[in-house]
């Protein structure tokens, strides 16, 4: 009876590992078009591009560029051993096909140097992990930026105090007209994160404030990502209504400048699991964030359409 047992126990937990394997299964052999070829989402989030680059390893975007035909993401291991060096890779479109994921050679360093189309006297806003101490553990995440100039890349610059402080400030979202959004841990905050904002002064971003407890609440908010015209902002919270860990929230810009409540995205996009990240694509169309329902990091895509229709609760 026991050999049973123990071998009624193994069928199901293979059964289980078979079924997550095939999660990942891909049988599109040829990749064309824009994202990978892959068919669009709805309004219900999908996998995005199973086995190509969502497999059973860790995945979590940095972004899509050139209307969608090339991409940027981090892979870790499923134990995140290699998680301090941060491997970052690139797939993108040549000649009509697409390549294989491919780490990129700055091993660990910030995804501006692979910008695929930067434009002229470009600013880009970006997180960087450093500096490193002595054992070589991150000690500090803050925010810098950097220009595009002449066909080169300047120097990156630390944005100053007050953006950021002794603490994490991160996941930085600009909207076209260069209002700075990000989270930070800093002290004097509502919950563990809150998302603040900054506009800009002469060029400079000399001042922030926090959006208040509307936005912020004595949970979590963080992941910022805002619309090209600061419209709406979709953002990760732990807050009360969430169905996981982390939930994907929208808030709408009132006529008064004020923001609306944030709505939760709902089970189309949101699970019992953690969804942070979110990353709209330059043209508007597509949602893309990263969840855990399946036990590891996995980028997930969804039609942005879905988010208009919780424009109406938006005075709530």
């Amino acid at each position: 009876m026991k050999n049973i047992t123990i071998l009624i126990f193994c069928l199901i937990q293979n059964i289980g590992i078979t079924q997550v394997n095939s999660i990942y299964n891909n049988t599109q052999q040829i990749l064309k078009g824009p994202y990978l070829g892959q068919k669009p989402p709805s309004d219900t989030a999908e996998l995005f591009a199973p086995g190509i680059i969502s497999t059973n390893e860790n995945e979590a975007l940095f972004g899509i560029f050139n209307n969608g035909r090339y991409i940027i993401f981090d892979r870790t291991s499923d134990d995140f051993s290699d998680y301090e060096n941060y491997p970052i890779y690139i797939c993108q479109e040549i000649e009509g096909n697409w390549s294989d994921p491919t780490l990129t050679e700055k091993l660990g360093k910030p995804w501006y140097f692979n910008h695929p189309d930067p434009v002229n006297n470009e600013k880009i806003v970006y997180t960087w992990w450093l500096p490193l101490d002595e054992y070589g553990k991150i000690v500090n995440i803050d925010l810098w930026s950097v220009r595009f100039r002449e066909g080169e890349w300047e120097k990156p610059t630390k944005l100053p105090y007050p953006v950021n402080t002794k603490c994490t400030d991160a996941w930085p979202s600009v909207t076209k007209h260069e209002i700075l959004y990000f989270h930070s841990s800093r002290e004097g905050g509502m919950g563990s994160a809150d998302i603040y904002r900054s506009i800009p002064e002469e060029g400079e971003y000399k001042s922030v404030e926090n959006l208040g407890s509307t936005i912020n609440s004595k949970w979590l908010e963080h992941d910022p990502c805002l619309s090209s015209d600061g419209r709406f902002m979709v953002l990760s919270s732990s807050r009360e209504g969430s169905l996981g860990k982390d939930d994907l929230f929208v808030a709408f810009l009132k006529e008064n400048g004020e923001w609306s409540n944030p709505v939760n995205l709902g089970n189309n996009i949101n699970s019992e699991a953690s969804e942070n990240r979110p990353y709209l694509t330059p043209d508007g169309k597509y949602l893309f964030y990263t969840s855990t329902r399946y036990g590891n990091l996995d980028i997930f895509w969804v039609d942005a359409k879905i988010i208009e229709s919780y424009r109406h609760r938006k005075y709530k």
